[in-house]
């Protein structure tokens, strides 16, 4: 799952669709279709006022019969059936006022003149929006004659399920080529004065697949939003297309955004810095992160290109600068960086903040300007900090404000535009030991240090009011910087964090301390017996604030069964009929219901 696409499996009439999936277009005099393929085929109409289509794989056929509506860009909208499981949009269509023909939550949306809402631009956007909005994930979306083979990426990163190579064989009639990176063109790339030649549209069909397939690995492996980006050159359409989803799709896009990751992902334009999960990071950096009690000095320095920062050399110089300074532990480390903007060194594991490579030039555009100034402001208001030492080149960080009413007071240290060089760093030495003069030891040490800054870790997961459950006393630390493990202090343990993970993951007692914080919940039904993994059948109802990837919580009638990661977002668990809700990790004991006198109860496997 990346942006609002699904790389899985969908009945829908007579087939099981894997999703994305090409619908062939297919006229009289084409050679015999494969019969694994599903063709989009011409029908005869029943009557007037109606257009028959045609799909058909085999012997096999689902008829659709659309209405022929006028004016087809402005309107008039409609919502109808064309049959029980299928619906019709006829855009543009909004949220606040989407007609809901009675019947089942359909199996297929048409998007019957997506054509000519893509040509309008924003409308198009609006429209889907408003589709997955209102019917949700579930049913399939087809958009017809609109997919190219370099649109392809981006109307699945848009959630479009059905791809159909109409557009293509029109274009390729006029003799225009069909090239999924510089987009569609004509003849030896260049415009030409004669009559257009007929392109074989033999070769249609393998273009659209190759780029099918493309996009299909894409999203496997977790980089279709990179290919979206790297083909916006193919067409200027694409990156306005791009830019209406990043502010119309934004709660979708977020919706699906998983809260962990692997790897590390390309941020290299402008459009990167909209991506879902730089937006989260930093929407909750204000929300929800406050800077650590006992940290008295805010400490700014530039990001570097390993991940974590703490094991770039960049870094472990400047640590090495401040060996012996004391006390140490009143040292805010926070990292200034583009796109994600501040990052405190206890969320330097958090996803993104470990994941992400961008091209270095030291040239910052107004909005990562803004970015990282709101970022500054956050920790300034938020935080206990009796002074700023920025570990910047002024030339660089200029743009940042320091001076504003009730900002500590700021010493720059870099004096020759090199943070590690030996002047810089003996400057940043005698700044920080001139902050740090009138600041007493932390009482219990870095102990108490590490338990504040893990605190903010959990607050930044599970929000504020819940972390403060989960760290209330009485609770004891257990083990080393890369992997830590909370207890009650009686035995039990309460949740543990490894780094490259970033975030906590529950046992049930600690699932128990934070129950009654909203929070992350899954409830399952009365007769499910959790054996092993959730799956969708077996949910009754899940917080809409559950991402994939989140510790989530699973009850019963009230009472806490198990804790798990959830491989869905929470709106999905209730939407899907089938599909893996929950890795379920820690059982309570002695919660299952007995079995029933006619045999087990319904399988957690759906």
């Amino acid at each position: 799952m990346q942006g609002l696409a699904l790389l899985g499996s969908a009945r829908a009439g007579p087939w099981v669709w894997n999703t994305p999936m090409l619908l062939q277009s297919w006229i009289p005099g084409d050679p015999p279709a494969d019969p694994a393929t599903i063709t989009l085929r011409e029908g005869t109409a029943p009557a007037s006022g109606l257009r028959r289509v045609e799909l058909r794989s085999g012997e096999q056929s689902w008829p659709l019969d659309l209405r022929i509506l006028a004016p087809e860009i402005a309107g008039p909208t409609a919502v109808y059936r064309a049959r029980d499981d299928v619906l019709v949009v006829h855009g543009p269509l909004s949220l606040d006022r989407v007609p809901r023909p009675e019947g089942p939550t359909p199996d297929l949306v048409v998007l019957a003149n997506a054509r000519s809402l893509w040509a309008d631009g924003e409308p198009f956007v609006e429209t889907i929006a408003t589709i997955r909005s209102a019917w949700g994930g579930g049913p399939l979306l087809w958009a017809p004659r609109v997919a190219l083979p370099h649109r392809i990426p981006l109307l699945t990163y848009f959630g479009i399920d059905l791809l159909d190579t109409t557009e293509g064989r029109l274009r390729a009639a006029s003799g225009e080529r069909m090239d999924a990176t510089l987009g569609a063109r004509p003849p030896e790339g260049r415009a030409s004065m004669h009559r257009p030649e007929t392109v074989d549209p033999a070769v249609v069909p393998p273009a659209y697949t190759a780029a099918l397939a493309q996009t299909r690995e894409a999203l496997g492996a977790g980089l279709l939003r990179e290919l979206v980006e790297a083909r916006l050159v193919a067409e200027p359409t694409l990156a306005e297309m791009l830019r209406y989803a990043d502010r119309i799709l934004a709660p979708l896009l977020e919706e699906r955004t998983p809260v962990v990751g692997q790897g590390s992902h390309r941020y290299v334009i402008a459009e990167s810095h909209r991506r879902p999960e730089m937006v989260r990071f930093r929407s909750r950096l204000r929300e929800r992160y406050r800077p650590p009690p006992s940290k008295e000095l805010l400490l700014l320095v530039p990001c570097s290109r390993t991940k974590p920062y703490r094991l770039s050399p960049s870094h472990r110089r400047l640590a090495a600068a401040l060996d012996g300074v004391q006390p140490a532990e009143r040292i805010h480390w926070v990292s200034v960086s583009s796109p994600i903007g501040l990052v405190p060194a206890e969320l330097e594991d958090v996803y993104p903040a470990r994941h992400y490579d961008i091209p270095v030039t030291g040239e910052w555009l107004e909005s990562e300007r803004r970015i990282v100034q709101e970022g500054f402001d956050h920790l300034v208001a938020t935080g206990r900090y009796r002074a700023c030492v920025a570990h910047l080149d002024p030339a660089e960080y200029g743009f940042l404000r320091t001076d504003r009413a009730g900002t500590p007071p700021v010493e720059w240290t870099v004096t020759d535009g090199r943070t590690t060089s030996p002047d810089s760093l003996r400057s940043l030495r005698n700044a920080v030991g001139r902050a740090l003069a009138e600041c007493e030891p932390v009482p219990r040490g870095p102990l108490t240090v590490v338990r504040q800054e893990l605190h903010e870790v959990a607050s930044v997961q599970f929000g504020r009011a819940a972390a403060d459950r989960l760290f209330a006393d009485p609770l004891r630390l257990h083990g080393r910087p890369w992997f830590q493990r909370l207890s009650d202090g009686k035995g039990a343990d309460l949740a543990t964090w490894r780094e490259e993970r970033g975030l906590f993951q529950l046992t049930v007692r600690g699932a128990e301390r934070i129950h009654a914080a909203p929070t992350l919940e899954v409830e399952i039904a009365p007769e499910v017996r959790l054996s092993g993994d959730l799956f969708t059948p077996g949910v009754v109802a899940a917080d809409p604030a559950i991402r994939e990837g989140d510790a989530v919580i699973l009850t019963r009638e009230g009472r806490v069964v198990a804790v798990g990661e959830a491989a869905l977002p929470g709106r999905f668990m209730t939407e899907m009929p089938r599909g893996l809700a929950v890795q379920v990790r820690h059982h309570a004991s002695g919660v299952e219901p007995p079995l029933s006198p006619e045999g087990p109860g319904r399988s957690s496997s759906g």
